[in-house]
């Protein structure tokens, strides 16, 4: 055994009793140097809260971790959390918005909102999961939805021009306000807590989150039946993986499977993972990009797979935390969000031209207000381009993400 009464260790500068001029600057550097090395300095962060500052307050404390995000094809971003009363919220990214807004809580009593999806008519179909009961189905339909299905008959001029063309927010400092749709609680049965959702050519697909089994439905969510589970001893991954028109989940060990409303099927390829651990490997993030679908397994493993073949590649572990909470690719690269509830959450980036795999740092943000990341439940991509990142704290934030030019 090591006597650690022998060691000696580095001796601070500061207790030299002569400093000579080299080892002074050295020491201002080194200072500087470490203040901010943490965090991410590629890039630029931004908050926001979950409501529009100026008139109206964020949704309360303990009920903002986000635990959903998607990016909606009207550019909006809608985003659920989770807590005492899960809420619904978008943000509008117009010049004249750029805010959050509200729409209202999804249950009044505690649970998460697991995952959200956009539909063919623009509505959004989301999964609500109640702390001490089933999960449930409902469906958002933003204003855009709801004008196509207006009647007009017996409105006034004023009453008709009032009405909003979309789901967004006024800053007029006389009558601010926002707009927004409205949410139906489907009496659809779901047979267990939903973890992720789907949708593949006119079916949708539901993943248990304790056993594993892979369920679907028609268009009309009116029947849901099991396909199948991804592992009899419930040994599975909790997330989807959709790459070029196929359903991707994946079972014991990591091994990736197929999913189609006929069944499962064995792919033959198997995700990465770390000696000794192959029993608890789960991917927890996939995305699809470049040609591939890439995963990042519960010890912080990146991979890509390439279907065609089977071939699967692992490309690294580019932070020191595990538990990938999102997955997104912007600008050319891949990037991955890292750590979990215990952690201080990194972002990581993949650059497939020069195979470069590296640690950004910690998220930190200072527009509209100064804030540090800690823990997060999920990432999107906006349609610009930006990344979404979904704090997931007791007192939680949107966070955007500007990712560097290349």
């Amino acid at each position: 055994m090591m006597n650690v009464e022998n060691l000696k260790f580095p001796k601070s500068i500061l207790k030299e009793e002569t400093l000579n001029a080299e080892q002074i600057k050295q020491f201002l550097t080194i200072r500087a140097d470490y203040e901010k090395s943490a965090f991410v300095q590629e890039g630029h962060f931004e908050v926001r809260s979950l409501g529009p500052k100026e008139f109206v307050r964020p949704i309360p404390a303990g009920e903002s971790a986000i635990t959903a995000l998607m990016s909606h094809s009207s550019g909006h971003v809608y985003g659920g959390t989770g807590g005492a009363r899960p809420h619904l919220f978008y943000y509008n990214p117009a010049p004249d918005a750029d805010s959050v807004a509200d729409v209202g809580a999804v249950l009044e009593e505690p649970g998460c909102v697991a995952a959200l999806a956009e539909r063919a008519d623009e509505s959004v179909l989301g999964v609500v999961n109640a702390d001490g009961g089933a999960a449930r189905l409902f469906v958002y339909r933003p204003w855009q939805v709801l004008l196509r299905e207006k009647d007009f008959t017996g409105m006034g001029v004023r009453e008709m021009f009032d009405l909003p063309a979309e789901d967004q927010l006024f800053f007029s400092t006389i009558d601010p306000c926002h707009s927004a749709g409205t949410v139906e609680i489907l009496k659809t049965a779901l047979p267990e807590r939903i973890c992720d959702l789907a949708h593949l050519e006119g079916t949708w697909y539901f993943l248990g989150e304790k056993s594993g089994t892979v369920y679907c439905a028609g268009e009309a969510l009116d029947d849901v039946r099991a396909v199948g589970r991804l592992d009899p001893n419930g040994n599975f991954s909790p997330r989807f993986g959709l790459h070029d028109g196929r359903l991707y989940g994946a079972g014991l060990y990591g091994k990736i499977l197929e999913v189609t409303e006929q069944g499962l099927a064995a792919t033959g390829a198997c995700a990465p993972s770390l000696k000794g651990l192959e029993l608890y490997n789960r991917v927890c993030r996939w995305c699809s990009f470049d040609g591939k679908l890439y995963g990042a397994t519960i010890d912080g493993l990146l991979f890509s797979f390439q279907p065609e073949d089977g071939r699967v590649r692992c490309l690294g572990k580019p932070t020191q935390q595990c538990f990938p909470k999102g997955m997104a690719h912007a600008n050319g690269c891949l990037y991955v969000l890292m750590g979990g509830e215990d952690d201080c959450a990194h972002l990581a980036v993949y650059e497939p031209d020069s195979g470069d795999l590296r640690d950004l740092g910690c998220p930190l943000a200072h527009s509209e207000r100064p804030w540090n990341g800690y823990v997060f439940e999920c990432m999107c991509r906006g349609r610009n381009g930006t990344l979404f990142l979904g704090e997931a704290d007791r007192i939680s934030h949107l966070f955007l993400y500007y990712p560097r030019c290349r």
